[in-house]
């Protein structure tokens, strides 16, 4: 299951599959968590319902 992760320093998105950083239809950052969920749902990949933040 893919995890979704919000970088706080920069506010970006990221994907994360087993403890690293994975790419979506060529992407590896969006600007939203539902950006993430689309490319991810796209793709047929389960995403956890959690995001994860880290703090600046």
């Amino acid at each position: 299951m893919m995890r979704i992760v919000n970088l706080g320093r920069t506010g970006i998105f990221v994907a994360m599959r087993g403890g690293v950083l994975t790419s979506l239809g060529g992407r590896s950052h969006w600007r939203s968590a539902e950006e993430v969920r689309h490319a991810a749902q796209a793709e047929n990949i389960a995403v956890s319902d959690f995001v994860v933040r880290t703090l600046p």
